[in-house]
């Protein structure tokens, strides 16, 4: 059986998103010396990247402004009244496509329609891929052309439509699209069998700078309680809900800090003296290291690659009772703490501080062993194959 992933293999890269995802799949799957799943081979830039390249290199800001709003609702545009596109490969010569995400699905359409393998689809997003391209288009767009963006969904309808099978990391990834998407409710009602489950793998992720360092370089006492957070400051991420549950225990405690990486915008820091704010950084893992307890509080999750990424760092977590992360609790994990109000998370944030550190550092390497034990790119690449082999039975 030929299994082709829709995705260029000069894309792949450690990073978040399918493009990591697929890193870490690819890389497992060849040091199981697999040689049946294929990439895409391709050296041609993407037209969209040429246009950027294009669009930056404009100094004036208001002819660059008005440039990037064209190339946005030409793209948009595009998508909802376009022809179908020619795949980029010969899509007949594999058994299996997997797709990962489903606009590439809907641009080749046409040649869909008349493949007769099997179609996989794994969208990697905690809401639609028609949304996230609403999300990302210019306020004069949102203003003005939200309503005729919604004819957006179609992308969204034919790729879960067209698959022949759907793989989420777990049930519980799913919880976003009961919420914001009516279709879904009835699509999955109908389509139970359609649904494989992958839980994702990643590569243990190491210390490089000793704790002391980071924390003498952001005046951080050796025997402070540190709270750390890794992503993005929007409200989907509950970057403000971090800020209230952390106010409320920096006030009850002197010797609390918290301690954030990732780019400021559109959400900004809780102005507090303990309240240190990196930016983006290319080592969160050693800022992860230097802290006590990581705090993931997402309003809407998928399935959080930095929650996996602090397992196998070995700290304790309290995160939001929400999508993939109720996972955990359906595991009975004892390390990673679910909360569902602010006074829940403060109350087990109170309970963490009051812990001996020989306490909270066992709890940590129960999560370490977890990461090992469920999370690792052998076993994830070694239950995609189990997947395959299932389908290719059916």
């Amino acid at each position: 059986m030929k299994v082709l992933v829709y995705m260029e293999k000069n894309r792949l890269a450690p990073v978040g998103g399918p493009r990591g995802y697929n890193y870490n799949l690819a890389n497992a799957l060849n040091n199981l010396n697999i040689t049946n799943i294929d990439y895409i081979v391709s050296n041609k830039e993407p037209t969209n990247s040429r246009v950027n390249k294009i669009v930056d290199k404009v100094r004036n800001q208001a002819i660059k402004g008005f440039l990037i709003l064209c190339k946005s609702i030409a793209n948009r545009i595009f998508i909802i009244y376009g022809k179908s596109l020619k795949p980029i490969v010969r899509l007949d010569d594999y058994d299996v496509i997997h797709f990962h995400n489903p606009l590439e699905m809907y641009q080749i359409r046409d040649s869909l329609a008349n493949y007769k393998g099997k179609v996989i689809l794994t969208s990697h997003s905690p809401t639609l891929s028609s949304a996230e391209l609403i999300d990302t288009a210019t306020t004069f767009e949102k203003k003005y052309m939200a309503g005729f963006y919604k004819k957006l969904e179609k992308v969204d309808i034919y790729a879960f439509e067209r698959a022949d099978y759907i793989i989420f990391p777990c049930e519980e990834a799913e919880e976003p699209y009961y919420h914001s998407w009516d279709f879904y409710k009835d699509f999955k009602k109908r389509n139970e069998n359609k649904y494989k489950y992958l839980l994702t793998g990643i590569n243990p992720c190491t210390v490089t700078i000793n704790r002391n360092i980071i924390r003498k370089k952001y005046n951080i006492p050796d025997d402070a309680f540190v709270i750390s957070y890794v992503g993005r400051h929007n409200t989907i991420k509950g970057y403000d809900r971090l800020k209230k549950i952390c106010k409320q225990v920096l006030d009850l405690y002197e010797n609390v800090y918290v301690i954030v990486t990732g780019k400021e915008g559109p959400l900004y820091r809780l102005e507090h003296p303990r309240w240190i704010e990196i930016g983006w950084t290319k080592d969160p893992h050693s800022v992860i290291g230097a802290s006590d307890i990581f705090v993931l509080p997402n309003k809407e999750t998928y399935f959080d690659l930095i929650l996996l990424e602090v397992l196998s760092l070995g700290k304790v977590v309290i995160a939001s009772n929400t999508g993939g992360n109720r996972y955990f609790q359906k595991i009975h994990s004892k390390s990673i703490y679910l909360y569902e109000t602010d006074k829940e998370a403060i109350d087990y944030m109170k309970m963490i501080i009051s812990m001996p550190v020989k306490q909270r550092e066992d709890l940590g390497q129960i999560n370490k062993s977890l990461f090992f034990d469920k999370f690792t790119c052998e076993t994830f690449a070694k239950g995609y194959l189990k997947i395959l082999n299932e389908i290719g039975d059916s």
